[in-house]
């Protein structure tokens, strides 16, 4: 750079500043230093392979020696080798009757184990067993084991990916897999939760991903079963004698409750069969019920068989012998598990102690016992309504409405205008309005009068016809074959067991 000093005279005096050669020396020495580490690199690579390639080769020659014959002499004139012969070694001057050197193969083998890397440690794994118990979560669960909040939150936040961890339940197992090394703390590995007898999901640590989440399903077997007992003091002390699922026993009591009212028809002698499937695990063990498949009621003196039928139009429903569904327009019980504590017709009345006309069934059940919906139709009303407390009135089709009283709540969405279809939970049992505990009331209406609704006749929801008909025929004639031959096999099992 150039600057320009003014003087008296006026003249101006050109000075040129002198550049500093320091920051040239110091770049050409970082770069000869560089280079210098670069080359000697090199040739320190180059070095070490030589010497491991020499070491090998030396092991390999020490190793062919051993496995050559010894040689103490020149072979004979007229044999099939020479002393000049490169396939056998000449002996060394002075040493022809010693042995030839053994090779070191202590020396060989630590050549390799420097050639190598040297073995680890096995790491040793053990497991931790939990069972749910009521009231546990998944955090205080992980949180119980000693492991710290932060892992554990990392654990619940992988297994979210494919299961709620809120929806663990009593009864369920976890199964904790931890890796153990000396002298260390033991490393989460994986965690196992058992759904079912047929899921699983788990969570394993992935040296890639971290924490990966997968579900596992296993194949259940399936075989078709009979089972049958006479009723001596109530239906469901009967199924559980013979061994019938509980599953399989509310199937066949939705399928009845159309026509019959297991609180008054049931008697004593009455008795049932049924044909159904249950799944096993691999094992062979029982897993859970399955579908009904066919069951007879006798009942009052009246057989009442039902079958099992899936239509061309992809409808499952049960039908009796003449291809009517079991399902009618309105369920004669619209709650599951209740006594039956006061029927249809005049009575006295609990509370306000005279005779009146009760236009309806009550049902006991505990409160928070769920109700549904009799039949499909439109809520008309749902709300407080004076004596009857919480209360909800349903519009059916063929002109019939049902009520229900007494409610402690309303279920999910049910209000003025909203659609219900039957079997749908509308409310749960309370004791609201005029009364002396939980229960159901229960009233039918058709075209504006009361009627019984254990007597009420309601016509099927379905009816085959035709080609379906016959279709329907088949499917009932082989189901009833199918019954007989397993109820022979059982019986003659038994009998041998007797």
């Amino acid at each position: 750079m150039d600057y320009y000093i003014p003087s008296y005279d006026k003249s101006r005096i050109r000075y040129r500043r002198k550049r500093s050669k320091k920051p040239l020396l110091l770049l050409a020495a970082c770069v000869a230093l560089t280079l210098t580490y670069m080359l000697s690199g090199f040739d320190f690579i180059e070095t070490r392979k030589h010497e491991q390639s020499h070491k090998e080769t030396t092991f390999k020659s020490l190793t062919v020696e051993q496995s050559i014959p010894e040689t103490s002499g020149v072979q004979a004139s007229g044999g099939t080798g020479s002393a000049s012969d490169p396939a056998y070694p000449e002996p060394v001057a002075g040493s022809a009757d010693e042995a030839p050197a053994e090779p070191d193969t202590e020396a060989g083998t630590d050549m390799l184990l420097e050639a190598g890397d040297k073995e680890k440690p096995d790491a040793r794994f053990s497991e931790k067993n939990i069972k749910v118990s009521s009231g546990d979560t998944l955090m205080g669960l992980l949180n119980g084991e000693g492991m710290p909040r932060t892992q554990a939150h990392e654990i619940i936040e992988g297994l979210s990916e494919v299961y709620n961890p809120r929806r663990i339940r009593q009864g369920q197992e976890i199964t904790l897999v931890f890796r153990e090394e000396d002298d260390k703390e033991p490393v989460f590995e994986a965690m196992n939760l058992k759904l079912d007898a047929d899921r699983d999901v788990r969570v394993e640590k992935c040296p890639e991903n971290g924490l990966v989440a997968t579900e596992e399903k296993r194949e259940l077997d399936t075989r078709t079963v009979v089972a049958r007992a006479e009723i001596t003091y109530s239906l469901y002390n009967a199924a559980v004698g013979s061994d019938m699922p509980l599953r399989v026993l509310m199937q066949m009591i939705r399928a009845y409750s159309f026509d019959v009212d297991f609180q008054r028809d049931i008697r004593p002698g009455d008795f049932f069969e049924v044909m159904f499937k249950e799944k096993l695990d691999q094992d062979g063990n029982f897993v859970r019920g399955g579908s009904v498949l066919y069951a007879k009621l006798h009942t009052r003196g009246r057989d009442l068989p039902i079958y099992r039928y899936e239509t061309t139009d992809g409808e499952v429903d049960f039908f009796n012998p003449d291809g009517e569904s079991v399902r009618k327009t309105l369920m004669v019980t619209p709650i599951d598990g209740a006594r039956l504590t006061s029927g249809y017709g005049k009575r006295r009345h609990p509370i306000l102690g005279y005779s009146r006309m009760h236009q309806g069934l009550d049902f006991a059940a505990p409160t928070g016992t769920p109700i549904m919906a009799a039949g499909d139709g439109v809520v008309e009303y749902a709300g407080r309504k004076g004596n009857y407390g919480n209360y909800i009135r349903i519009r059916h089709p063929n002109e019939y409405h049902t009520v229900y009283a007494h409610l402690s709540r309303f279920g999910s969405g049910i209000r003025r205008g909203a659609r219900v279809n039957q079997g749908q939970t509308i409310g749960y049992v309370g004791s609201t309005g005029m009364s002396t505990g939980p229960h159901l009331h229960y009233e039918v209406h058709h075209r504006g009068s009361h009627v019984n609704p254990s007597t009420v006749d309601t016509p099927p929801g379905r009816t085959l016809e035709g080609e379906e008909l016959e279709r329907f025929k088949t499917a009932r004639e082989d189901l009833e074959t199918r019954f007989a031959s397993l109820k022979e096999k059982d019986e003659d099992t038994m009998a041998r067991l007797d």
